[in-house]
């Protein structure tokens, strides 16, 4: 259950463990004051999934470097001249690409 702040006009600031779903509170349980609930500065974020570890990124951005050097050797057979070349290696590419 998540813990909500209120300002009471008349105490000062409080916190009350409150179910999501349940209404703010209008009136202070302590002097039966009209209270207000603030915006919390204090948010725990939990990431779940895969992307949010540094090992998740580290392996997604390994595999688009190796497939951009790959890209690279079929642009530089290209300028090259190689058209037999450029047809092998991208051939080979487009396996290595496919498979990823």
């Amino acid at each position: 259950m998540p813990i909500y702040e209120y300002k009471c006009k008349n105490c000062g600031e409080f916190t009350k463990m409150q179910k999501i779903s349940a209404q703010p509170l209008a009136i202070c349980p302590t002097c039966g004051g009209e209270v207000e609930r603030m915006i919390s500065k204090n948010v725990g974020v939990v990431f779940k999934g895969s992307g949010f570890y540094t090992t998740d990124n580290k392996q997604i951005k390994d595999r688009a470097r190796s497939l951009n050097k790959e890209r690279q050797k079929d642009n530089q057979a290209l300028l090259d001249g190689d058209v037999g070349g450029y047809v092998k290696q991208a051939d080979s590419t487009d396996k290595k690409v496919s498979g990823a």
